[in-house]
């Protein structure tokens, strides 16, 4: 009883699945690096694989985080300004004629106010030939824009007495600078919000009454710029403030004009967001910007078309949850939200049973890149309390860099149902050998010591090369079933007992044919059945519905180097003195492997014609 005890425990227990498991993880882990992801949590990539629903982050994302100024409205006037990047060269064109920045004074202003309210810096890499920011990208944009009109050190000139940093709640930045003898206050951020506090506006060098009918008309023109694509700021003015700031208590404010701002689409964009159309990803995009600009960002981008809606965080704070849900089923487009709308984003979705990746790369980002099933974070742009938030690092910051590592997630959540089933399957064969003997009053058709070989050796091989099985086709293509929630679904189940059945079955054959004459040898001929047996799952594995024939057996060079060796060892398990008196075998006759060879091969056989049904009668009539 003891022996049969021992004999059941090594059968059912799959010894190797802990390493099969971290092996399949970490060379996907390694396959990720390949690709530009860095993996922080070894459980993230299986998680991958589940994505339905990646929240992005616009800012840096899906664009270049490379804002350039390119419109100034001022006064009536629409200036366009020319340049690349953060190059602080480029002509300012009137009407499409350049002109002189410094014989136009609300140019001049334009500019004064840009350099007052930028706190970041443009630097020149020599070597590497390109820009780069040192803070906001934001500020950076409009501190360029007025050394483009011909300031250069503002603070030497007017320096700066107050501060008060942009804040999501407030929506905009305000200084205060000593210049020309008075305090000079400016103010820049959100147009609606800056067009509410302001009762007058700039004309011609003076202030005048700001009326509603003008309000209107300034309100048109930043629509009209944010349905361009540009993000839109407001400034104004205050020529004579304090000498402080303080938040909700600004002076009466004079309004100067609107900066209009591109960050460009990166090139890898569409693509990748077409890609995920194709695997049944839903790409939503989650931005600060106002719902027209974001609305215009997300049709160039192809995550949305003029039919679809704009959630905006003002809705977000009116709807319920259930009313929410209804809308998130169709809208791709989040506008004007805060950290605490992208928490209740992300908390709504997993509610609706969606499993939710959120990329992301600042400071506020971190919340939602935790509360998220998986979190990803931006390798150059991002903070390193984004990243330390995060389960993946982009290194390139390439969206399309998320597509791939999805992809490879798949690969490793079918990597690992081969192996489990192989593993599974051949225990259920080995319990149900023994189970059936004791049943038919048979002695053991295996010694404990023959289970180990199967298990440790004969396992041990095949499960580790079909963890280095190569990634199929189709992992992105609409054909991909959605995977389950949890590994062993009832059709793996299915299966592990249709094979284990058949193994038993045939083990137990050949067990009772040989009873009758030698116990050494049809203990020998059940062993080399059960190997021969594992040989062929071994291959049956590798697919859920294709023929085992129809596929390239070199593309998985491991399994075919250990397929020859397990035959290898089972040949000197059987013929060599020291494993016949270890294993307790004898040897076997050429008929008698060809015998337990062609018992053996009815799991290849029955498999494929469940594989035949599942791709033809199955597929049209799945119920």
């Amino acid at each position: 009883m003891f022996a049969t005890v021992v004999s059941l425990a090594v059968s059912i227990i799959p010894e190797g699945l802990p390493i099969v498991m971290t092996l399949v993880l970490a060379s996907g882990v390694w396959r990720m690096t390949k690709r530009n992801v860095l993996v922080k949590k070894l459980q993230a990539v299986e998680a991958l694989g589940q994505a339905k629903i990646i929240a992005v982050d616009k800012t840096g994302t899906l664009t270049k985080n490379e804002m350039t100024l390119e419109k100034v409205y001022v006064d009536g006037k629409t200036f366009d300004v020319e340049g690349r990047g953060y190059e602080p060269e480029g002509r300012v064109l009137l009407k499409g004629a350049a002109v002189e920045p410094l014989n136009h004074p609300e140019l001049v202003l334009a500019g004064r106010v840009a350099l007052f309210c930028s706190n970041a810096h443009a630097m020149y890499v020599e070597g590497k030939n390109i820009w780069k920011v040192s803070g906001d990208p934001t500020e950076a944009a409009l501190g360029v824009f007025g050394r483009k009109i011909g300031f250069r050190d503002g603070e030497q000139e007017s320096p700066k007495i107050a501060e008060l940093p942009f804040d999501y709640l407030t929506k905009y930045h305000a200084t205060i600078h000593r210049f020309e003898n008075r305090n000079f206050l400016t103010v820049v951020g959100a147009p609606e919000k800056i067009l509410e506090l302001c009762d007058r506006v700039w004309r011609a060098k003076k202030s005048e009454k700001l009326s509603g009918a003008e309000k209107e008309g300034l309100e048109a023109v930043f629509f009209d710029m944010s349905q361009r694509g540009f993000r839109v700021l407001a400034f104004a003015i205050n020529p004579d403030a304090g000498d402080s700031v303080t938040s909700g208590k600004l002076p009466p404010l004079i309004f100067g004009g609107f900066f209009g701002m591109k960050d460009p689409l990166r090139e890898e964009v569409k693509g990748a967001i077409e890609r995920a159309k194709q695997a049944g990803i839903r790409v939503v995009m989650i931005t600060g910007d106002h719902k027209i600009t974001a609305r215009a960002i997300a049709e160039e981008a192809g995550l949305a078309d003029g039919k679809d809606g704009v959630i905006t965080g003002e809705e977000l704070e009116k709807l319920s949850d259930e009313e929410l849900s209804k809308k998130f089923g169709i809208c791709n487009v989040f506008a004007r939200v805060t950290p605490e709308h992208k928490m209740r984003i992300i908390e709504l979705f997993r509610k609706r049973g969606e499993v939710v990746a959120m990329t992301g790369d600042g400071v506020n980002d971190a919340p939602s890149l935790a509360a998220a099933d998986l979190g990803v974070a931006m390798g150059k742009i991002g903070t390193e309390v984004a990243k330390e938030a995060a389960d993946l690092v982009l290194l390139d910051d390439n969206f399309g860099s998320v597509i791939s590592a999805v992809e490879e997630g798949r690969n490793i959540y079918k990597t690992i149902r081969k192996v489990i089933l192989y593993l599974f399957s051949t225990g259920i064969g080995e319990v149900l050998t023994i189970s059936g003997a004791m049943f038919m009053g048979l002695p053991l058709p295996l010694l404990p010591v023959q289970i180990i070989w199967l298990n440790f050796v004969t396992d041990g091989f095949l499960d580790v090369s079909l963890a280095m099985e190569p990634r199929e086709d189709g992992l992105l293509g609409r054909r991909y079933a959605k995977p389950a929630r949890y590994i062993l679904d009832s059709f793996a189940m299915k299966r592990m007992v249709f094979m284990g059945i058949i193994i038993a079955l045939g083990s137990l054959f050949v067990f009772r044919q040989y009873l009758d004459g030698d116990l050494e040898k049809a203990l020998t001929m059940t062993l080399t059945t059960l190997a021969v047996f594992q040989w062929f799952n071994a291959w049956n594995c590798k697919s859920e519905d294709k023929s085992v024939f129809s596929i390239n057996p070199f593309k998985n060079m491991f399994l075919v180097g250990a397929t020859i060796l397990i035959i290898g060892l089972q040949f000197l398990a059987v013929y060599h003195p020291f494993m016949q008196r270890f294993l307790h075998t004898v040897p076997l006759t050429a008929w008698e492997w060809v015998y337990a060879a062609s018992i053996a091969a009815s799991i290849l056989l029955l498999e494929e014609v469940r594989k035949l049904l599942a791709r033809t009668v199955f597929a049209r009539n799945p119920g």
